[in-house]
């Protein structure tokens, strides 16, 4: 009986001590292999394997920050000032005179001594002397070639006004009349509508001068609102009663006299008479320093 218990306390002494460190022994070369593949291995990257990980950068983010790290420009210093000639500022091409006067005023405001201000100042006279020397120039050649001033065109002397204003009202005048057998107004009008009152009661000159005129209500008429899209009132339109064609006029109370400068431009629009390049000037003013399509003297032989 003894002996028996000394074989099993034998037994279990092997299992308990000797069996796992034998175990452990045999399999230390295969961890040791595992171990060094698990970590070395090129898939097994980033955070958890103790390598930071970094996201790709877009291009965008990559352009700040070459901007971030662009060294800014150095601006070249100009010589001083007095080392100029007058007549080599006068002169100077302006983008580079813009350079010289923008330095020497920063330079005044950010160190204000006499001498910085003394020399803006200076250098700000003959900014002003190159525009007068333009100025005196301009108005030379104007006087000599008169052709190319607008002072004909635009008077501002009180009489040349006074007949520029006839000029106009009477040629919109005589517009409106000879058109008035073959273009009429439509206004469009609602009830409760103030400046729809005040706008029938400047028409009726224009009644007075033979032009027809058809008012419509919007509430009375909702398919006549609709084929015109009339979302305010009163709105005037110029129809062609042959044709049909008609153009908007006005939205809200305008004058007569705006009624006829915008139905004169209106109906040669649409008649061909005229194309939108002079859609802002009138008859008499065709040919003039006015009118876009008419070429400058240096040109005068082309024909657009």
């Amino acid at each position: 009986m003894e002996r028996i218990l000394t074989i099993l306390t034998v037994i279990v002494v092997l299992v308990l001590f000797i069996i796992p460190i034998w175990a452990q022994s045999s399999q230390e070369p295969l961890q040791e292999q595992k171990k060094d593949t698990y970590y070395k291995s090129p898939t097994k990257e980033g955070w958890w394997w103790y390598k930071d990980y970094q996201r790709p950068k877009k291009e965008e983010e990559a352009k700040k920050e070459d901007v971030k790290t662009e060294q800014p420009k150095q601006t070249s210093t100009p010589k001083p000032l007095k080392e100029y000639s007058y007549n080599e500022l006068l002169y100077m091409h302006p983008d580079e005179f813009s350079k010289l006067y923008d330095y020497y005023l920063k330079k005044a405001v950010q160190r204000p001594t006499e001498e910085n201000v003394y020399e803006f100042y200076n250098l700000q006279d003959v900014a002003r002397k190159k525009a007068l020397l333009f100025s005196h120039y301009a108005g030379y050649v104007w006087q000599k070639y008169p052709e190319l001033s607008t002072e004909r065109d635009i008077p501002i002397s009180g009489p040349g006004m006074s007949k520029k204003r006839d000029l106009i009202a009477g040629e919109l005048q005589s517009y409106a009349k000879k058109n008035a057998s073959e273009f009429g107004y439509v206004v469009f009008v609602q009830p409760g509508c103030g400046y729809c009152d005040s706008q029938l009661k400047i028409l009726k000159y224009a009644e007075a001068d033979g032009i027809p005129i058809k008012v419509v209500d919007i509430s009375k008429n909702p398919s006549m609102q609709a084929r015109f899209g009339i979302e305010v009132t009163p709105t005037i339109i110029v129809v062609d009663q042959k044709t049909g064609q008609y153009m908007p006029i006005s939205s809200g109370v305008v004058s007569l006299d705006e009624i006829y400068t915008r139905t004169a431009r209106a109906i040669r629009l649409m008649t061909g008479e005229d194309d939108p390049a002079r859609y802002g000037i009138y008859d008499f003013q065709k040919g003039t320093s006015l009118d876009p399509l008419e070429p400058p003297p240096l040109w005068k032989k082309e024909k657009i």
